[in-house]
């Protein structure tokens, strides 16, 4: 797909999102909890009965979803930036883990007197969604995977100490911003628009670098989420060809999450929910109709 058709395609999904989205800002409640040593900004939109909880995925915010927050009506929807992200306060010293983040989801569900919702999460935000799910599936309606990264640790003693090694590989690039960028390009396609490339890399630079580290590092602290489990709630998959994931994901996913829906989108980003609103919001609709 050339460079000018996804520009176009993206300008047209621009528009529709602004005259069919368009929110009064007076019905967005800018928040803050105060959860141990982390101070967490959410936003809350509308009034039902049934909720969205959006989480962004790692060195992200609130804004990643900025084309999905007000496309829902008859939701309530809850937008949070993790700790260490956006606008929640940032701390180098503190430890940001998976589990870090879905307790604080939780503490801001339990403010807001949020009983159970539907968990939409991006990237990384999957892995926090799959400890809610097993920590506290009381809450949990369902899961939406944007591009998740979904974590599986090997049984084998030699594999697993291989997977280990590589995620500390991994974290140990995150040193310098040349490390940060490297890692965001490779997420793109070389069709990608520039201007969507260099709006993610803005967001990214709000995190401080040691902290963005430290939610890395955070996946091998929390390795046993990652033990082979079976999560029997609704699952929404939507995938882009960022991983390079093998034509049989579908399957390795069911393992875990036996009541699956598929969808794979060519031609787009990791960030296809910044990149092709109109198709990823139509999607997840439908699914919301059939399971909550």
């Amino acid at each position: 797909m050339s460079y000018y058709f996804k520009s176009v395609i993206m300008f047209c999904s621009l528009i529709t999102l602004l005259c069919a989205c368009s929110s009064d800002k007076k019905n967005i409640e800018e928040k803050y909890l105060n959860y141990n040593e982390h101070k967490i900004y959410y936003e809350v939109r509308g009034n039902s009965s049934k909720t969205l909880i959006f989480i962004h995925g790692w060195t992200g915010s609130i804004h990643s979803w900025k084309y999905q927050l007000d496309s829902f009506p008859g939701y309530k929807v809850l937008a949070i930036d993790l700790p260490g992200n956006g606008k929640s306060s940032k701390n180098e010293n503190s430890i940001y883990s998976t589990e870090l983040f879905a307790d604080s989801v939780y503490q801001v569900l339990k403010k807001e007197k949020i009983n159970k919702g539907f968990f939409i999460g991006h990237s990384m935000g999957l892995a926090v969604c799959d400890v809610i799910a097993q920590k506290y599936p009381e809450i949990c309606a369902g899961i939406c995977s944007m591009d998740g990264s979904h974590f599986e640790l090997p049984e084998n003693a030699k594999e697993k100490e291989n997977w280990i090694q590589y995620n500390r590989s991994f974290a140990n690039t995150m040193a310098t911003e040349a490390g940060r960028e490297s890692f965001l390009n490779m997420l793109f396609l070389p069709d990608t628009p520039k201007i969507l490339k260099d709006e993610v890399l803005k967001i990214s630079k709000t995190v401080p670098l040691k902290i963005g580290k430290s939610m890395i590092d955070g996946v091998e602290k929390d390795q046993k989420f990652w033990k082979k489990r079976k999560i029997d709630i609704p699952f929404l998959a939507i995938y882009s060809p960022a991983y390079q994931l093998p034509p049989d994901y579908k399957n390795e996913l069911k393992k875990t999450y036996p009541e699956i829906e598929y969808y794979y989108i060519p031609h787009v980003s990791h960030f296809l929910m910044l990149e092709m609103p109109y198709k990823v919001n139509q999607i997840i609709y439908d699914f919301l109709m059939k399971y909550y």
